[in-house]
């Protein structure tokens, strides 16, 4: 019998992990073990494969690849095509990467904690940006989130998306402020056959002005959610809660969500670039006004019918339908399985900022400990994703905090926390394994509880009205909010 790979998928492996599957729709690895791979390998159209030859493991492997797709019988004449084919990439597996094409923006926003409304990171050429380009082509990265400042405002927005399509990498999220949205951006795209999600800001009925410093950016913002909800994109949307804002929450979810929008991330503002102005503190929340505020809004957010999926301050997590809410901070972690990532992102994406700065995630681009961080301008992307200090900081487990930490040893909350959030400590102090005070102090302070019991009845009264039923089945931690 010859057997054939589905034209979905191809054979890729990167520095490290030599055995993936790549699902070509999905843009996505997952990764085998080497006897599974090595079947594979003679799935190709070419080798003849005689069943009754086959060990009991090589039969269930053959099993499991026919039932899960990858794998069927090849039609007479039938080969896999050349992009199915082995490839090795030099460079460690990253699935994504959240790209800052330019540093600059056309609003003025209070908040920007990379102070896009001076340029403070500048912005690449286009030569800069393609060379990126076939960087990250070089080391397998296959999608990308495109980000600025606004990256809407260069000129030469679509010959770098034209690039990135020649290169085999999709957009799959295009972050903006929704200013220059429009039909001929959105025709663009259509004629590229692109479909990317849209993350826009909303930061609160009649309170969106203030915080984006122009007149006429909330109505534009909501004109614009319009326009992607008639041209049926996927939309999901931030809101940066302060003093003056914290009121508008309730009628700002229930607005945004009747324009369409599915997902929704809501917390307080990163005291760094503009938002860490003297002139501002009066209106920063506290931790503690944060997470009151949000016990406060949970059982609203359940009497409301839970209208879009939604993340509050990091804590707080529920998509309409399941049976179950989650507390992201509470996340089980005995002593036994210590050697797991603390960051369950870092692993998979990347951010790269305007100045050619590679860090694991976009909050750190301002930070005391940045000039730890390598440029790609200065060091290959190649050889910042293999061994360098780079990625040793992208592999901390959650041992590795703990043994760092004397006091983490000797907390009682120690199997629920897995110490935190990188970005949250390094707002505070030059330490990539130090402790994340707010995790402390969620625990310390009782929002555990405080956060059940909030929600206990309102969502069981939400459950019953819309007939779900509550099991006692463990579930994934997912959402449909991007968590970079």
């Amino acid at each position: 019998m010859r057997l054939i790979i589905d034209s979905k998928y191809s054979l890729k492996g990167w520095y490290k992990s030599p055995t993936g599957i790549f699902d070509e729709q999905k843009k996505e690895a997952r990764f085998v073990d080497k006897a599974s791979y090595l079947f594979l390998l003679k799935c190709d159209g070419a080798h003849d494969i005689d069943m009754d030859a086959l060990s009991e493991d090589e039969k269930k492997i053959y099993k499991e690849a026919v039932d899960s797709g990858i794998v069927r019988e090849a039609l007479m004449g039938e080969y896999i095509k050349p992009y199915q084919e082995y490839k090795s990439y030099p460079a460690r597996y990253r699935h994504n990467v959240h790209w800052s094409i330019t540093g600059a923006c056309n609003l003025k926003c209070r908040h920007c904690f990379m102070s896009a409304p001076h340029a403070k990171h500048g912005s690449p050429s286009l030569k800069q940006l393609l060379n990126i380009a076939d960087q990250l082509a070089e080391c397998g990265v296959f999608t990308a989130g495109i980000t600025g400042g606004e990256p809407l405002i260069r000129g030469d927005f679509f010959q770098l998306i034209d690039v990135l399509c020649e290169r085999n990498i999709r957009v799959n999220v295009i972050y903006t402020n929704g200013w220059l949205v429009d039909e001929k951006l959105l025709d663009e795209l259509d004629k590229r056959k692109m479909h990317p999600a849209f993350q826009l800001s909303f930061d609160g009925v009649g309170m969106h002005d203030f915080l984006r410093g122009i007149d006429g950016a909330e109505e534009k913002t909501l004109n614009t959610l319009k326009l992607l909800q008639d041209r049926e994109y996927v939309v999901s949307v931030s809101m940066s809660m302060h003093r003056k804002n914290a009121s508008t929450l309730r009628e700002t979810v229930k607005l945004i969500a009747s324009y369409g929008v599915k997902s929704m991330k809501c917390g307080k503002i990163m005291e760094l670039g503009e938002w860490a102005s003297p002139d501002l503190k009066d209106i920063q929340l506290t931790r503690q006004e944060s997470l009151e505020l949000f016990e406060k809004y949970v059982p609203q957010y359940f009497e409301d019918n839970a209208p879009l999926s939604i993340m509050l301050d990091d804590t707080f997590m529920y998509t309409p339908g399941d049976s179950h809410w989650d507390l992201y901070d509470v996340r089980e972690c005995p002593a036994e399985d210590e050697d797991m990532l603390s960051c369950g992102v870092t692993d998979k994406n990347f951010y790269i900022g305007a100045d050619g700065m590679v860090a694991p995630c976009m909050g750190m681009c301002d930070c005391g400990f940045a000039s730890h961080f390598p440029n790609l301008f200065e060091t290959p992307l190649r050889e910042i994703l293999r061994d360098s200090e780079y990625t040793d900081l992208c592999a901390t487990t959650v041992g590795d905090i703990r043994n760092h930490n004397p006091k983490c040893r000797s907390c009682k909350f120690v199997n629920k926390c897995t110490g935190g959030c990188r970005n949250t400590v390094l707002l505070e102090k030059d330490d990539y394994r130090g402790i994340d005070e707010e995790i402390c102090y969620f625990f310390e302070n009782g929002w555990e509880e405080r956060f059940r019991k909030a929600a206990e009845e309102p969502f069981k009264a939400y459950l019953k009205r819309n007939g779900i039923t509550e099991n006692d089945k463990e579930q994934e931690r997912t959402t449909e909010i991007d968590m970079c």
